[in-house]
């Protein structure tokens, strides 16, 4: 099934056994930072060759590093290489902040205006379609399930700061003028029960984030660059990741 326009694949991706890379990092870093972050399980050519298998109607495929693709994926006139240098400003390079590189995709040159963002983590399973990634008129796919903030760790701080803006920008009485996209049969039924229980509150407590693939409007980044600027100028500062970061989650947060 060939999609009614075009889809973009992007996959970030660091092998942080590169002594290069971890003499470059090692310039920049004031406290100790858990390893598993940068650990690459040898699996990069795993996930394109599933890409090709399993969503052969995908348009570009780009694959997001820091000047490290392997040989093997420059010689793959399918693959589109981009380095940091190509879409993040220089002001806030190098970055070993994934919320920063994130934040910063719909810089790519070529990119289209429906692509899919993942992880070097997720990986396609089997057939996929363009409707599972984005409706028939070009809408991501995307739960909208309310859910409160755990106050547990970092990331959940950094979905803290994405409620800041959320309820600065948005009054939560918007969720009346369609409420199907936060409460929807379609949704597991864990999902609409944490939906129902955040009804009550005035002000948006938080949303359910998946890990997993995210589709995503590049005009969502142009929007909030031309609003907010102060989001990605922000961030950019913040050389490994900070409490005080928002994330990519936030895109989906403000537009779906």
């Amino acid at each position: 099934m060939k999609a009614i326009f075009d889809i973009d694949f992007v996959v970030s991706w660091v092998d942080g056994k590169d002594p290069d890379w971890r003499e470059k990092r090692a310039k920049f870093q004031r406290n100790p930072v858990p390893e598993n972050r940068y650990r690459d399980y040898g699996l990069l050519k795993n996930w394109f060759e599933r890409v090709w298998k399993y969503a052969p109607w995908v348009n570009n495929v780009f694959l997001v590093t820091d000047n490290q693709a392997p040989i093997w994926a420059l010689s793959d006139d399918r693959i589109t290489i981009v380095n940091h240098t190509d879409f993040i400003p220089d002001d806030y390079l190098p970055t070993f902040n994934s919320s920063v590189i994130e934040m910063f995709l719909w810089n790519i040159k070529g990119l289209v205006e429906h692509f899919v963002y993942f992880n070097d983590d997720m990986f396609l399973t089997n057939q996929v379609l363009p409707t599972d990634f984005f409706d028939k008129k070009g809408c991501p796919v995307l739960t909208g399930s309310l859910n409160s903030i755990s106050p547990t760790d970092d990331v959940s701080k950094n979905m803290f700061q994405n409620m800041i803006l959320v309820n600065r920008l948005f009054d939560k009485k918007s969720l009346l003028n369609n409420p199907v996209k936060y409460l929807n049969v379609r949704y597991s039924f864990s999902n609409n029960v944490r939906t129902i229980l955040n009804l009550p509150y005035t002000k948006w407590m938080g949303f359910y984030e998946d890990h997993l693939a995210y589709p995503n409007l590049k005009s969502w980044f142009i929007k909030l660059n031309e609003t907010n600027p102060n989001v990605f100028n922000q961030m950019g500062k913040h050389k490994f990741r900070h409490p005080e970061d928002y994330t990519i989650w936030l895109l989906k947060n403000m537009y779906l």
